[in-house]
């Protein structure tokens, strides 16, 4: 629908006219709006990946899309909703060295590939001939037995880690003991066929599929990604950790001024916040 309907709009007399209110109503709607048909492309593009060899431009055009929404995502939201500045960290990718990835879900973590030699565009020139790769990238559980790197990899409702796959065309599987949201259910997995990962420290897994051309560009922007994701910081440092917490207030309706306290003690494995834990493969 044209968004010339919401300048058509005109308050009742006996209502102040605050268009502010108006704006904010507005941004959020459609914020809802966007998450929920992101959350729609993203099971599209996970029905269509068997078929990719015999459409391969359509799961291009949806990966295209996947990563516009994314983008849309992380420079809008943020800036009606969280009252963020032009330049800070949430808005201009600044929170990695390498510039790997903004703030709401790793947008800019492949402006690189819109050019002809990256990503959906360029995958057009390759030999067509797909290959399949996984590497493996460690947690530092020993070091940091205490922190939540599950809940880290995830974030709000999984949103960081669908993201991080749409973006880069990698699925992440996250492995080895701690995997599995409920320990009792862990321990009578263990042992079993297809469990056997959880006999191992926490890990990751990144597998890809893709044209022998582009899939260890792939792999290596996945795995950046995610290291400096499980890096643990200052909590007082913390982005990550601060924009998820907004986002997840966002999803559920419930965000609170800039200046209001929002504990960082949150569990993102509190099924109250909406959060759904990975799924765990054999």
């Amino acid at each position: 629908m044209s968004s010339g309907r919401y300048m058509a709009y005109s308050p009742s007399p006996s209502a102040p006219h605050s268009p502010h209110i108006s704006g904010i109503r507005s941004a959020t709607n459609a914020l809802v709006e966007q998450e929920k048909y992101l959350a729609e492309l993203l099971a599209e593009r996970q029905k269509l990946g068997p078929f990719m060899p015999v459409l391969p431009h359509s799961y291009r055009l949806l990966n295209h899309e996947i990563l516009r929404l994314t983008a849309l995502l992380g420079n809008a939201s943020l800036l009606e909703h969280a009252g963020v500045e032009h330049g800070s960290p949430m808005t201009n990718g600044g929170l990695f060295s390498n510039g790997a990835a903004d703030m709401n879900g790793w947008a800019s973590a492949i402006q690189s590939e819109h050019s002809p030699a990256h990503g959906w565009l360029g995958s057009q020139g390759t030999s067509g001939i797909d290959i399949k790769k996984t590497i493996r990238v460690d947690i530092p559980v020993d070091k940091y037995p205490t922190y939540n790197f599950v809940g880290r990899l995830l974030g709000p409702r999984g949103n960081s880690l669908k993201r991080l796959e749409a973006t880069t065309e990698c699925r992440v599987l996250i492995r080895g003991r701690g995997s599995i949201k409920d320990p009792a259910r862990e321990e009578m997995m263990r042992g079993k066929p297809g469990y056997e990962h959880l006999n191992e420290p926490l890990h990751i897994l990144i597998e890809a599929e893709l044209p022998v051309e582009i899939i260890d560009s792939r792999l290596i922007q996945a795995r950046d990604i995610l290291a400096e994701l499980i890096k643990p910081v200052d909590e007082s440092q913390d982005f990550i950790k601060k924009q998820q917490l907004r986002e997840l207030a966002m999803l559920n309706g419930t965000l609170r001024e800039e200046g209001s306290h929002m504990s960082g003690s949150v569990s993102p494995f509190n099924n109250s916040l909406g959060m759904k834990r990975a799924k765990t493969r054999g």
